[in-house]
């Protein structure tokens, strides 16, 4: 076992320590009270400080705090994500995919848990957790995060200039290109310049050409991370 199990161990057993104690006390107490006002009523004080499941009450848990993601993608073109987040020391974190418990973690000693290659189907997927003491009482539900999965490149359609134009004289330098994306939140580079893109997909922007033939190139990415390329000829001469 290596040095940080060997660390949430000990957390463990000193919380095991904390309900040995409260055994004690109570049998302490039982004791005097048998001794000072007989066995009978020692035998009730017993069952009101002992629950029926051998529990005592006097040790009952509060619900921990609800872990919190760090790490989470709005939107992603793999089947499988890694998702991290932060949580107390010691407890396990219990992972809900699409509700239904996926995975369970032991948080470190850092307060940190991550989830590796968790399994996305296409479309929206859901995932939200818990965290649950070593006497499984488990903490309110954490916020509950979309994961998107999307496969598909993003399509640009460019209206002006046309492959092939020629540009002439130096008042026709600047090609002003127009045209739109057909995915909502993607983003558009001409050449090296990001275009600004409209709610409704349409962008524009001024492009400076260089004397000569050149071929400029078109890239949209969306937010999942999918890439289309291509590119115009264009021809400016002074």
């Amino acid at each position: 076992m290596n040095m940080a199990g060997s660390r949430l161990e000990r957390i463990r057993h000193k919380r095991a320590g904390k309900q040995g104690v409260v055994y004690l006390i109570i049998a302490i107490v039982l004791v005097i009270v048998m001794v000072g006002w007989g066995l009978p009523l020692a035998a009730q004080l017993a069952g009101g400080l002992i629950k029926s499941d051998g529990e005592p009450i006097l040790t009952k848990e509060l619900p921990p705090t609800p872990p919190i993601f760090s790490d989470v993608p709005e939107a992603t073109y793999s089947a499988k994500v890694r998702v991290a987040g932060y949580a107390t020391p010691g407890l396990d974190v219990i992972l809900y995919l699409n509700g239904a418990e996926l995975e369970r973690k032991l948080v470190s000693e850092s307060g940190t848990f991550a989830f590796e290659q968790i399994p996305l189907t296409e479309g929206e997927n859901t995932i939200y957790a818990y965290a649950e003491t070593p006497g499984a009482t488990r903490s309110e539900q954490s916020k509950n995060y979309m994961i998107t999965v999307d496969a598909t490149k993003p399509t640009v359609t460019i209206d002006s200039p046309k492959d092939g134009d020629v540009f002439r004289g130096s008042s026709n330098r600047i090609a002003n290109f127009s045209g739109g994306v057909n995915e909502e939140g993607s983003k558009v580079y001409i050449g090296e310049r990001m275009a600004i893109v409209a709610s409704d997909g349409r962008f524009s922007l001024p492009y400076q050409l260089i004397e000569g033939d050149q071929e400029i190139q078109i890239r949209a990415t969306d937010k999942a991370g999918n890439e289309s390329v291509s590119s115009i000829k264009l021809r400016w001469e002074p």
